[in-house]
């Protein structure tokens, strides 16, 4: 029997492609992980914002059968929020309506970019973009939501994620609005009833030895096979199996793991990672906004970016109301999160996204110690130390926090089907 440690997407989908032979351990009550949602007051809230998107049409078909097609498509309506103003997202190709200088300094930056082979995050968005927008948009959104120096993150998540446009759309897009599609999620998909987290919940229903409330706190080498010890509603129990698949963020699976040598250990205490403080919100008023996410570059906010889940699903929010999801990203020691509703509270206000008299039906505070993978310069040495001493025991990392990787949710299902079938095969 093999073990998968997390009832995630990635977990849950190896489970799935397993077939047989398996058990899910899940640490909490419910499955999902982080693509989870919850309800409140008759709001429907995601652990932190999810859309689904992907350029597999495996996953595009698997995800349609799992929720027999009842998803909602659309056309992405992201913005950042700069100078006042909305500024459609990518930046740099959308500059119409920014002040005349900006637009300028912008164009005038792309057409002088640095003529190098970037080594660092910093020297990719100056090389990549340009000055101008380095300086308007890049750099402060960047240093806002990864809390690192540029200067001290590679450049390998980049791909697929961040466009590089030509100084052509540039001047094209500063000329006037229009109707370009740029990035892997200009459209996307979300299920119309459930949240994102119908996705794992449909999972689920296929996966049937998953062990709710089944906490893991050790994974012990014996001879050629494995012991997991963890506890079951709070009983102690221990299963023998010759693999472990596991989602658990890497530096907490190797805390499991008592005898790992101290290189492992040093090198999985170096990982660097963010935390996210998250606001639900409710608000007793309809159609507060008619877009999807924004994004905040400026100081004087305190987050990063904010989202609108009855923009992805009108059936997330109860007739009539609205809804908003706020995230503060942070490293270290957790912000306050009285002190920290208030300045996001008074942020809403300032960017008009809130009215002083708007009442509010919810207004939660979440937290989630691992959000972000952060890409420093050590990370493929550090990932690939750890994930290739665990695989000499039989466990094998899978998911954004098991592989340590920026993956998104369509990457997630297929590192657990990757992971089945890779056991198929043996």
């Amino acid at each position: 029997m093999k073990i998968i440690i997390g009832a995630g997407l990635s977990g849950l989908s190896a489970a799935y492609h397993m077939g047989k032979d398996y058990r899910v351990l899940e640490r909490d009550s419910e499955v999902g992980g982080l693509c989870r949602s919850i309800i409140t007051k008759g709001y429907t809230f995601d652990l932190a914002p999810h859309i689904f998107f992907t350029g597999s049409q495996y996953v595009n078909g698997l995800v349609n059968e799992l929720l027999n097609g009842d998803l909602i498509r659309q056309r992405r309506r992201a913005f950042i929020y700069t100078r006042g103003t909305y500024v459609e997202y990518p930046f740099e190709v959308n500059l119409h309506g920014l002040p005349r200088e900006v637009i300028d300094e912008c164009i005038e930056g792309a057409r002088h970019r640095r003529d190098i082979q970037p080594s660092n995050f910093m020297e990719w968005i100056c090389a990549t973009m340009g000055e101008g927008v380095a300086k308007h948009y890049m750099v402060p959104y960047n240093e806002k939501i990864w809390k690192y120096p540029l200067e001290q993150m590679s450049i390998e998540w980049i791909a697929g994620r961040v466009p590089s446009p030509s100084v052509e759309e540039m001047i094209k897009g500063a000329e006037s609005k229009g109707e370009r599609e740029y990035g892997p999620n200009a459209y996307f998909l979300y299920p119309r009833v459930g949240g994102i987290g119908s996705i794992p919940n449909a999972f689920a229903k296929r996966v049937k030895e998953t062990y709710l409330n089944s906490d893991v706190s050790e994974i012990r080498p014996k001879g050629k096979r494995l012991e997991v010890i963890y506890t079951r509603n709070g009983e102690p129990k221990r299963q023998e199996t010759d693999k472990v698949l596991s989602s658990v963020p890497l530096p907490e699976l190797v805390k499991m793991v008592k005898s790992a040598p101290e290189e492992v250990v040093k090198a999985s205490e170096a990982l660097v990672y963010n935390s996210l403080a998250c606001f639900n919100i409710g608000v007793d008023r309809a159609v507060i906004s008619d877009k999807h996410w924004l994004y905040f570059p400026e100081k004087q906010y305190p987050f990063n970016r904010i989202s609108f889940p009855m923009n992805l699903s009108p059936e997330t929010v109860p007739k009539g109301k609205s809804s908003i999801v706020v995230e503060v990203t942070y490293r270290g020691a957790k912000p306050d999160a009285a002190e920290t509703k208030e300045r996001v509270w008074a942020g809403l206000v300032d960017a008009e996204i809130l009215r002083d008299d708007d009442k509010l039906e919810v207004f939660d505070a979440l937290d989630f110690k691992y959000a972000y993978v952060v890409y420093d310069l050590n990370h493929r040495r550090n990932v690939n130390l750890i994930q290739t001493y665990l695989k000499t025991l039989g466990a094998s990392p899978i998911g954004r926090f098991g592989e340590w990787e920026y993956l998104n949710m369509d990457k997630s299902i297929l590192s657990g089907k990757k992971a089945a079938e890779e056991e198929a095969k043996k």
